[in-house]
């Protein structure tokens, strides 16, 4: 896939926050976020409707897909955020000025929801953006993650960076298994996609889901049952998506249990178990800091990532050709 870099952010950047998807929902975290970005170094745009409300939306369609059109257009901002996730970007994806964004080049960052826009832009023009923080869940409040300065802003100003070191779960490194595990997945590079499990098949079959063989594909999830998890890896290997790729990183999923409502207690660790089954020979490296959480690394989605087994216990990601020196 030829993929199109943005700009790397430059010494005093301009932040265009908007909410394409669903409404603010915590009083003044908005205005907490936007403290701590101007204090800083950034200065902070907002899109017109970003407070607005209609039914489980920022506003109607038009008034979000308005906003980010006028953050993509406007010559002084320089990355663009999502304030919050929810549910409403898979509306907007027919209707997006992708040829602007194109020339415009600027880095777009969200989770969650905001998968479906990352992939969209790749699958579209072959534009890199970031899976990362978003301003209300996580700047909007006072426990931030020390993440965001030691992985976020310098990951958006280099062309080059490295994760930190991420923990393999004790069993995943115990014994044959995990020897076979380190062996497969060390030094494995390709191009860095995914998101949100729940966006990345739903798009399956559309004009917004990229075909990237040999990637590295991160998946994350939050509030559902395993089953229902189960049933949608099914639905990328069933599509021949999964079989296509060289590793699979297992982020977070967030309360994703079982619940009373269940036939019977079929947990996460069991829909692992049987994932490994589907694609024995493609390795799954759990523990990913990505997700519904506050410690989560930024992602270039459609960027080129190197993985290393530092040691028996940890692998850490290298990220290259996701972004341009700014002019």
């Amino acid at each position: 896939m030829k993929t199109l870099l943005p700009t790397l952010l430059p010494r005093s950047p301009t932040l265009g926050l908007c909410a394409p998807s669903g409404f603010l929902t915590e009083p003044g975290a908005l205005e907490m976020a936007t403290l701590y970005f101007t204090e800083h170094g950034f200065k902070v745009v907002e899109g017109r409707h970003i407070h607005a409300r209609h039914d489980y939306f920022a506003g109607t369609d038009d008034e979000r897909l308005s906003d980010l059109h006028q953050l993509v257009h406007d010559p002084a901002v320089d990355l663009i955020m999502a304030a919050r996730g929810g549910y409403g970007i898979t509306r907007l994806l027919p209707h997006l000025d992708y040829a602007a964004f194109a020339r415009a080049r600027k880095p777009i960052v969200g989770f969650s929801d905001i998968t479906a826009l990352h992939l969209a832009l790749l699958a579209q023009v072959g534009l890199v953006s970031f899976a990362g923080p978003m301003a209300a869940p996580d700047f909007g409040h006072p426990h931030r993650s020390t993440l965001h300065a030691e992985h976020f802003e310098p990951l958006l100003r280099s062309t080059e960076h490295s994760s930190p070191l991420i923990k393999l779960p004790f069993l995943a490194y115990d014994g044959a298994a995990g020897i076979r595990l380190r062996h497969r997945a060390e030094g494995l590079q390709g191009t860095l996609w995914g998101g949100n499990l729940a966006l990345v098949s739903h798009l399956v079959g559309t004009p917004y889901m990229p075909n990237i063989d040999d990637g590295i594909l991160f998946l994350e999830e939050v509030n559902e049952e395993p089953y229902i998890i189960e049933r949608s890896l099914l639905q990328l290997y069933h599509a021949g998506i999964l079989t296509r790729q060289r590793a699979i990183l297992w982020g977070q999923f967030n309360r994703c249990e079982p619940t009373h409502a269940s036939a019977a207690p079929y947990t996460l660790e069991r829909v692992v178990e049987y994932l490994k089954t589907l694609i024995p020979t493609i390795p799954i490296l759990q523990n990913l800091p990505f997700g519904h959480v506050s410690d989560k690394l930024t992602l270039p989605v459609g960027g080129q990532v190197r993985i290393e087994m530092v040691d028996n216990a940890h692998y850490q990601l290298h990220f290259s050709d996701y972004g341009l020196l700014h002019p």
